[in-house]
């Protein structure tokens, strides 16, 4: 699979806008709820151990599960913001 990001067209007024530290990027959305998430996890990650390589595992073996089992819209993008945070600390843990 290929991620493909396309660089949205900003206008001088909104280049000069020092508020979007996302720079008009179509990922902006995504980004800003993955921080929130990252801030704020979920109540369910709380039985683990967030900072440990087998705590994440169990947190990102979860959230896949609930991201399956997903039925509503909403569902599957909460849980994939979810993952892709859990997934993110797994690479921090494993990065440093």
């Amino acid at each position: 699979m290929e991620i493909i990001t396309i660089k949205k067209h900003v206008s001088e007024k909104d280049a000069r806008n020092d508020d979007d530290i996302y720079h008009g990027s179509p990922d902006a959305e995504f980004m800003k709820m993955s921080h929130e998430v990252d801030k704020n996890p979920p109540e369910t990650w709380k039985k683990y151990d967030v900072n440990t390589d087998q705590g994440m595992k169990k947190i990102i073996e979860m959230e896949y599960q609930e991201l399956m089992n997903a039925k509503t819209h909403d569902e599957k993008i909460t849980n994939i913001y979810h993952l892709s945070v859990a997934l993110l600390r797994y690479w921090r843990i494993n990065h440093e």
